[in-house]
């Protein structure tokens, strides 16, 4: 099986698990994720960025998360091609505290600006949501050979 093939299969398996929704213990056995902000490729893959605790391959720390499929941030939970995370803090909470520090009370969107090479961030969860369907159905289309 070819690398792109691999990760096919594992995008199309998450996708079906994101559909489905969490069990309660794969959130119990889930990373969680805090202060994540969803990010973009340039070939507009949806990614998450934040710092991880309890990954099962990955210190803590600030991570990338690998391509995102689905994320439901009222019930807490994202899913990735690799695994499901539990939402923490989102990265609006870090900037809050931030300008906290200096003193400002309302904090403009994008207050802290951290560059991740070869992404860029994606503040409007409206407009996450209509990338993901957008990466989904790029996906699907993918699997079944379309234009």
């Amino acid at each position: 099986m070819t690398n792109k093939a691999f990760w096919a299969q594992k995008l199309r398996s998450a996708i079906k698990a994101a559909d489905s929704g969490p069990s309660e213990n794969d959130l119990a056995e889930a990373p969680v994720l805090n202060y994540w902000r969803p990010h973009v490729a340039r070939h507009g893959a949806p990614i998450l960025w934040g710092i991880a605790s309890g990954h099962p391959r990955l210190k803590g720390g600030w991570i990338t998360t690998s391509q995102l499929v689905a994320i439901d941030v009222d019930q807490g939970w994202a899913r990735t091609a690799s695994r499901w995370y539990a939402l923490g803090r989102p990265f609006s909470d870090y900037e809050a505290m931030i300008a906290e520090g200096f003193g400002i009370e309302e904090v403009p969107v994008g207050f802290v600006q951290i560059d991740l090479p070869g992404y860029l961030p994606l503040d409007d969860l409206s407009l996450l949501d209509q990338l993901l369907m957008a990466w989904r159905d790029r996906i699907r289309q993918d699997d079944t050979g379309g234009d």
